[in-house]
């Protein structure tokens, strides 16, 4: 009995035993399985931290509580701390106090598995900097046993550059809106899809006469002139298609009242919220353009008679010029006889009477396509075509009949002469030339009747003169005497020197200008006998003047130099013994030089005007712009000062190619250190340019015409 007791004793033990060891291997067995898969775990989750710390953007990991329970590098840089100061705190405590309700709601909502739209709110990045993020949210699942709660990802994304640029283009889009509508020239946005209008100011419905909401949904179109309509087309085509981004263009808007008024129109596009606008401004220039053409007007007719005047009849001829065919155009110069006469016997009211008398007379007997111009004084100036013998037959019997003037009755007559483009390439100024020749013969055979200009008998017919060794005497005599010509200082107006011009005092035919004679000098060789006449005689009236003591004696002296006298050896001897037996001071001198003259032969040319300037006078371009390579060869001479030629300021402020080219002048001078003189100013128009332009001096019949010494001492002598 005993002995089994025991042994069950024994046997009970012993499975006591083996079972309690079983049971601590099968525990040690499943500690090493939960330390394997915590192990795996643990990796786990240090792949994901390094997965996330790699992420641009930042990521925090929060609990139901909205404690953050993880985060990576991007968002402990974004709010600069470091990973053990951030995890376990409060989510909210890094938001704006105005926003935390918003983003506490974001959270419970996302941990209910609603889809939320993302979270804008200020957020502090550090002591005392802000930035406005962008909150997203997402819930991940569950998906290991060890995830005993959920977690909310959370992402932030630094939206203040955004919010920066959103809330600059709110202000701009605002600016723009204040500036448009308080704007005093109209504007207007319009579609470029359709052209209706967007928006408009005041100014542009006050300009049009209409209310704002009226011209909403219209298009511009709608109040154009038709034929302004077509001319934009090309100008709106090319702006549509991108070829450029804006244009400016002068068109007519009709009022309400049916009356059209002048805009001009500039055009740009812009972009608003992907739509295509274009912003449109339009400035009434309606009062400008009547000046303008006011001004345009006075600038191209005779303001006693409203007829064209000179310049503007100079143009209209070589335009029909051009195109013309021999003997087609016609050109007849018509003089008052003996106009002086009623001027000075009845004073220069009753002449003007007179000239708008004539000038109505000439008129009344020509042609619709005929063209009647005045060219000052008592000197008229017909352009037509076709054959002109009855047309200056017409006219010579037009101013026949007595005109009546305070009581005066005035009997007229006029010396008519014409002349055709008889050949090839003829000017205006041959047209004219030829005609005043005709002219005088006309006068010359005792006035009131008609001739015909002569082809190709320049020295009897043009010039009227008998024979070459009648000018000869006349240089010989003493005939030929300067005349002098003010030249202005255009900025204070004060004159500074006089340009010296020849006159032919002629016994028989009175005084004759040098278009009458310097042809048949340059033909006869006697230009240089008669120039190096001019200069002693003009260095010798500048010298008694100084001697005087006259108040204008300081001013300096210019003295024309033809191509014959600048290549001719012993000209420089001549101009150095004139400075030497007048005794002038050689820095009161000036010599003008074509710019003919220079280019025949610039390396001569070139000798000969540095040897001159060795005299310690001064030199100068004439007619510049009207020969070739100006600018190429400008340096090369030692001249001081470009005289622009009279031909393109006559154009200037009324033809944009003249305009342009006196620009360029005054421009090329001022870049080379050279002073400039326009030649021919005869309006203020003109005037006013030249001093914009910032020229330095002038000269023309607006400041005087050329006189004798004697009147140039009595017009001067009190200044």
């Amino acid at each position: 009995m005993n002995l089994s007791a025991d042994t069950t004793l024994v046997v009970i033990g012993t499975v006591s035993v083996l079972a309690l060891s079983a049971s601590v291997w099968n525990t040690r067995r499943q500690t090493v399985r939960m330390n394997r898969q915590l192990a795996v775990v643990e990796s786990a989750e240090a792949e994901v931290r390094r997965l996330l710390d790699e992420l641009p953007e930042a990521v925090m990991l929060v609990d139901r509580d909205g404690i953050v329970r993880s985060t990576n590098a991007a968002a402990l840089a974004m709010f600069d701390l470091t990973r053990r100061a951030m995890v376990d705190t409060h989510l909210a405590d890094y938001v704006e106090t105005d926003d935390q309700a918003d983003l506490l709601a974001g959270l419970q909502r996302a941990f209910t598995g609603d889809d939320v739209e993302p979270i804008q709110m200020q957020v502090h990045t550090g002591a005392t900097e802000r930035a406005v993020i962008e909150a997203s949210f997402h819930l991940p699942r569950q998906t290991t046993v060890f995830d005993q709660e959920s977690r909310l990802v959370v992402r932030f994304r630094d939206i203040s550059e955004r919010e920066q640029q959103a809330r600059e283009l709110s202000q701009a889009r605002k600016r723009f809106h204040q500036a448009f509508q308080s704007a005093p020239t109209g504007m207007a946005l319009v579609r470029l899809d359709d052209g209706r209008i967007v928006d408009a100011n005041q100014s542009l419905a006050d300009m049009l006469r209409y209310d704002v909401n009226e011209l909403v949904g219209c298009t511009l179109r709608e109040f154009t002139h038709p034929d302004d309509v077509r001319a934009a087309q090309p100008h709106r085509a090319r702006l549509e298609l991108g070829i450029v981004d804006s244009f400016r263009i002068d068109q007519r808007y009709r009022r309400r009242d049916g009356e059209f008024v002048w805009a001009r129109t500039r055009v740009s596009t812009t972009e608003d919220d992907g739509q295509m606008l274009a912003i449109t401004h339009v400035e009434d220039v309606t009062e400008q353009r009547r000046a303008a053409a006011q001004l345009r007007y006075a600038a191209r007719h005779d303001e006693l008679t409203g007829l064209p005047n000179r310049s503007f009849m100079m143009h209209k001829l070589a335009d029909r010029l051009a195109t013309a065919e021999i003997n087609d155009v016609a050109v007849l110069f018509v003089d008052v006889d003996q106009f002086k006469v009623v001027n000075d016997s009845l004073g220069h009211e009753v002449g003007d009477q007179l000239i708008r008398e004539i000038a109505r007379r000439l008129s009344s007997a020509l042609r619709d396509d005929d063209v009647l111009a005045r060219f000052g004084g008592d000197e008229f100036v017909v352009m037509l075509r076709g054959e002109p013998v009855d047309v200056a037959e017409r006219l010579r019997r037009a101013v026949h009949p007595p005109v009546t003037i305070d009581e005066h009755d005035l009997y007229v007559t006029a010396s008519i002469g014409y002349s055709t483009n008889y050949e090839v390439g003829m000017s205006p100024n041959d047209m004219l030339r030829d005609a005043d020749a005709a002219m005088y013969r006309a006068k010359a055979r005792g006035r009131d009747c008609v001739e015909a200009f002569e082809a190709g008998s320049h020295v009897t017919g043009v010039k009227a003169l008998k024979t070459t060794g009648e000018l000869r005497r006349g240089i010989e005599r003493g005939e030929i005497v300067p005349y002098f010509q003010p030249i202005v200082d255009l900025p204070s107006g004060r004159i500074q020197g006089y340009e010296v011009l020849c006159r032919w005092l002629h016994p028989d035919r009175g005084l004759l200008p040098p278009g009458e004679f310097l042809p048949l000098a340059e033909e006869s060789g006697l230009l240089t006998d008669l120039g190096n006449r001019i200069l002693r005689d003009s260095l010798a009236q500048l010298a008694a003047w100084q001697a005087s003591d006259l108040p204008f004696a300081d001013c300096y002296l210019s003295v024309n130099v033809g191509t014959r006298q600048l290549v001719d050896p012993g000209f420089f001897d001549t101009v150095s013994e004139a400075l030497a037996e007048t005794g002038t001071d050689a820095d009161k001198v000036w010599l003008e030089i074509t710019e003919t003259a220079l280019l025949s032969d610039v390396k001569a040319a070139s000798v000969a005007l540095r040897e001159l300037r060795s005299l310690g006078l001064h030199l100068s371009v004439d007619d510049f712009g009207t020969g070739y390579s100006s600018l190429t060869y400008l340096k090369r001479f030692p001249v001081e000062t470009i005289k622009i030629d009279r031909s393109f300021v006559a154009g200037l402020g009324i033809e944009q190619e003249d305009s342009t080219i006196v620009e360029a002048v005054v421009r090329l001078g001022q870049s080379l250190g050279l002073s400039v003189v326009a030649e021919g100013i005869e309006s203020p128009l003109q005037l006013n340019r030249l001093r914009e332009l910032g020229c330095d001096k002038g000269q023309g019949y607006l400041f005087g015409r050329p006189r004798p010494a004697a009147l140039i001492e009595s017009e001067r002598a009190g200044v």
